[in-house]
């Protein structure tokens, strides 16, 4: 039976040819997928910065009302000129209060508190605490100052998470992908068992109120597992709109998808670095992030279907009534049964080929815009028999009374004298009772049918035959099925170790800024703003080179420019800036051509399940992201290094994934294995037929 790809691949076509709803609809799903993600990962880098911060002054000086950054010279000891973070010189309090006891009586003042220290000249009583300090350092004892020249406040800052509590907000950030894993597994399970839809919908209604939970956290572990719930989401609001993206879209709008999702990502990351800039408080930050997305729970009344997904489940009148619904915004009517019709006619062209010893051409995805004109126009309403409807239902009744008969003068037997006799009854009634519950089903679809559509009963007939009689039944491919298949294996495997390695290195990349030795926002910024340059390329490189050599060229460009900052001095850091910022760019459109090739990769009935299989590897080496960026303390340029060589790796690897350019999507577990089996990897492009 045909899996449906040309099918779909044409319907959609027909269904987009003119109009605006489509591309309207195109871009809410990618807005959705990447603004809103970008917020939740990366804010992030803002709420938990750690500012400048230092040994606060013992309490006994700061009577003396010196400024901090007075303070900060006389008490906290340097090395090459850095200040130390995590200790000061030990103030002897008994020496501090004899050189008091000296001024006193210098100024014949009898009660020490009563000594004006603003009549004092500053270099007197710096004089004062530089006597009565040690050369030795203690670490801090009395908590510390944090600068507000670059943050007003963050999380760190508010809980004092600096020097022995410095690996929380590490494990913060790390707890959040610990969260990500199992959500990704989860909704990507619900995707694909319980559609695209409802499972975006849940995801919404659920993130929206957990995110502005975490402004409110009323302590610092409190907030870590509000991020570990708010981790669930991502990356999976960010993955099913783009599947749902894809699955919806002609196979000459798919590339948009991913491009399209990338660029408003990195807007997202443009946007957060300039409301961060602005507020400067991770408390308004967190509330800025958060609040406005409550709009998001519109989506509930735009949202449609993956008819992909329900033409995978069986439900082809769902399918077509989705297509039926986007063309009728478009301005276009199809005809009632066209999808049917059209399923018909490709089947009828493939047996055709078959008989003429050719075999059918799998790669056309569409036929000429004249051919389809023809196609619709010769399309006819479908039109059910409900003759045969009729004797289908009056042999089910007869079969349930001869059924009722047998239950009713059946005797007991012996077991150990006729087994036999009882197993044939028990498989009679076992094969009766799901006759009847497939009956059952049908008739409760047809009342759901009639419940929410409003449908006349020659729709309900319609859809019965079109649901039972020509779908390929219920969905049943599992994560598992990954690995039964070889060819879908070996694909699977490397498009996880990319992930990996290119997730890793964006990531990192962008938790990063803060060792890149400029303004965090600024960094930040303009990390995000060399982003949108390398979507429109990848934009329109993938479209005329395919995926695989796109993909290839811009993993080895990233690496070696990450690699080259370790040869960079420290003396020259808007060096080491632009080199970094050349392996973002080129990190950001390997992950834009990536979510375009894994899509078109895994077959419909596994895609979100496959992806979510995937996405839960590569979160567990998301979790090193913290602590590569970390290494910074021992090599500045260490992480950099790391990144490089992950880059550079998944360049390479990708060569032996077969391009997908100018293909159908694959529909089914088969589509999947036969796609690409016999690709050889130096292959380049294969043109569209005409």
């Amino acid at each position: 039976m045909s899996s449906w790809t040309r099918e779909l691949d044409e319907a959609a076509i027909l269904a987009t040819r003119q109009g605006w709803w489509h591309v309207l609809l195109f871009y809410l799903l990618c807005g959705l997928a990447a603004i809103p993600t970008s917020f939740l990962v990366f804010s992030q880098v803002f709420t938990n910065a750690t500012p400048e911060h230092w040994c606060a002054a013992p309490p006994e000086l700061r009577i003396l009302g010196l400024e901090d950054q007075l303070f900060r010279n006389l008490t906290v000891p340097r090395q090459h000129g850095v200040y130390e973070s995590c200790k000061s010189h030990y103030v002897d309090p008994e020496k501090f209060f004899d050189a008091l006891h000296e001024i006193q009586n210098r100024s014949q003042i009898t009660n020490i508190h009563e000594l004006d220290y603003a009549n004092v000249s500053i270099p007197i009583l710096s004089d004062l605490v530089l006597a009565v300090r040690s050369n030795d350092t203690i670490a801090c004892q009395n908590g510390w100052s944090f600068s507000t020249s670059l943050y007003k406040r963050t999380l760190v800052s508010e809980y004092s998470l600096v020097c022995d509590s410095d690996w929380l907000p590490r494990t913060s950030n790390a707890l959040f992908w610990v969260g990500s894993i199992f959500g990704n597994l989860f909704f990507g399970w619900m995707s694909d068992r319980y559609g695209r839809r409802p499972t975006i919908i849940l995801m919404i209604f659920l993130q929206v109120p957990l995110s502005i939970a975490t402004s409110f956290p009323g302590s610092y572990w409190t907030y870590i597992v509000l991020r570990i719930f708010c981790g669930l989401f991502f990356p999976a609001l960010y993955q099913l709109p783009f599947i749902l993206a894809l699955e919806l879209m002609p196979p000459a709008q798919r590339t948009n998808a991913g491009i399209v999702v990338g660029m408003l990502f990195a807007t997202g990351m443009c946007l957060l670095a300039f409301l961060a800039y602005l507020l400067r408080d991770w408390y308004y930050i967190s509330l800025a992030t958060s609040i406005p997305f409550i709009l998001l729970y519109g989506f509930v009344f735009i949202l449609p279907e993956s008819p992909r997904w329900l033409v995978g489940r069986g439900r082809i009148a769902d399918a077509e009534k989705v297509l039926r619904n986007i063309a009728g915004k478009n301005n276009i009517a199809l005809p009632r049964g066209f999808l049917l019709e059209l399923h018909k006619t490709i089947k009828e062209e493939d047996e055709l080929e078959l008989s003429n010893g050719r075999v059918p051409n799998m790669r056309r995805t569409s036929l000429r815009d004249q051919h389809i004109e023809r196609r619709i126009s010769n399309m006819t309403t479908f039109k059910p028999d409900f003759k045969r409807i009729a004797e289908i239902n009056e042999e089910i009744n007869e079969r349930n009374s001869l059924l009722n008969v047998n239950n009713t003068t059946e005797k007991p037997v012996e077991i150990d004298e006729n087994e036999s006799q009882t197993s044939n009854k028990t498989n009679t009634i076992d094969s009766g009772v799901i006759t009847q519950m497939s009956f059952l089903r049908r008739k409760s679809i047809q009342i759901v049918n009639r419940l929410i559509s409003y449908e006349e009963d020659d729709d309900v007939f319609e859809n019965k035959i079109m649901d039972d009689q020509n779908s390929e039944g219920d969905c049943k491919a599992s994560p598992l099925d990954v690995f039964r298949y070889p060819n879908i294996r070996k694909k699977f495997l490397i498009l996880t170790f990319n992930w990996v390695a290119i997730g890793v290195a964006y990531n990192s990349l962008s938790y990063n800024t803060p060792n890149l030795g400029v303004d965090d926002y600024l960094a930040f910024f303009i990390g995000g703003a060399v982003e949108l340059p390398s979507y429109f390329i990848a934009w329109r490189c993938i479209e005329r080179y395919g995926r695989r050599w796109v993909f290839f060229c811009f993993a080895i460009i990233g690496g070696i420019a990450c690699v080259s900052c370790a040869l960079v001095p420290e003396e020259y850091p808007w060096v080491t800036v632009s080199l970094a910022m050349l392996g973002r760019l080129s990190a950001a459109a390997s992950f834009a051509v990536f979510y375009v090739q894994i899509g078109e990769l895994l077959p419909t009935v596994l895609r979100a399940q496959a992806m979510g299989a995937a996405s839960f590897i590569a979160g567990v080496g998301l979790l090193a992201c913290p602590y590569i960026v970390y290494l910074a303390v021992i090599f500045k340029s260490l992480p950099l290094l790391i990144i490089g060589i992950l880059s550079i790796a998944a360049g390479f690897t990708t060569l032996f994934l077969p391009e997908t350019l100018n293909q159908p999507l694959p529909q089914t577990l088969g589509d999947g294995e036969l796609f690409g089996r016999d690709f050889k990897i130096l292959s380049c492009v294969q043109k569209e037929d005409a």
